[in-house]
């Protein structure tokens, strides 16, 4: 017999191994492109809640200012009715220092003593024209009462505390994590 050749064909293409650089350079573009807002996004949140707290003191300063510099004045012109309206004012007044980590309740001669404010603030749900506080699996807004004290204020990170004696307190958000 005749020997013929046989031609082997190959029916599946050669193996060729598939690089993995492209597919990774996608998923860090895709990651870096996540989660470069979302920093931004949470910085600007704590540059806000720093900003809030920083006016707050500002505001407390500024008022203790101008009361000092109306007792001065007072004080020079040799007003006595004044001077005795401002005493008066400062008896029954109540002062509230606001310090890093703590809020430091002073007070003046002749004010009721109001209960000591016992909460911890869950989370504040932060809007201009609805602010809300979670305190204890219950929802507050300004106008509530909780334990003798009315809420009068709602910022992005503190909220205020009023009692019916003038008694003011300012409980921050983080005051649980300064203080650990």
């Amino acid at each position: 017999m005749s020997a013929q050749s046989i031609k082997h064909i190959s029916v599946m293409p050669e193996y060729k191994e598939e690089s993995v650089k492209i597919p990774v350079a996608i998923t860090m573009v895709l990651l870096l492109l996540v989660c470069t807002p979302l920093v931004l996004w949470i910085i600007k949140i704590n540059d806000e809640g720093s900003r809030a707290t920083d006016i707050s003191q500002y505001n407390a300063l500024v008022s203790k200012v101008n009361n000092d510099v109306r007792t001065v004045d007072a004080i020079l012109r040799n007003d006595a009715e004044e001077l005795e309206a401002i005493r008066s004012a400062q008896r029954t007044q109540v002062v509230t220092l606001i310090v890093p980590e703590v809020v430091i309740i002073e007070e003046r001669a002749g004010a009721a003593k109001a209960k000591p404010l016992n909460i911890s603030l869950d989370g504040i749900y932060w809007s201009p024209n609805n602010p809300l506080v979670s305190i204890g699996d219950e929802t507050y807004r300004i106008g509530d009462v909780l334990q003798g004290y009315e809420i009068i204020g709602i910022n992005k990170t503190t909220v205020q505390f009023q009692a019916a004696d003038g008694t003011l307190i300012v409980k921050d958000m983080y005051e649980d994590l300064l203080m650990k």
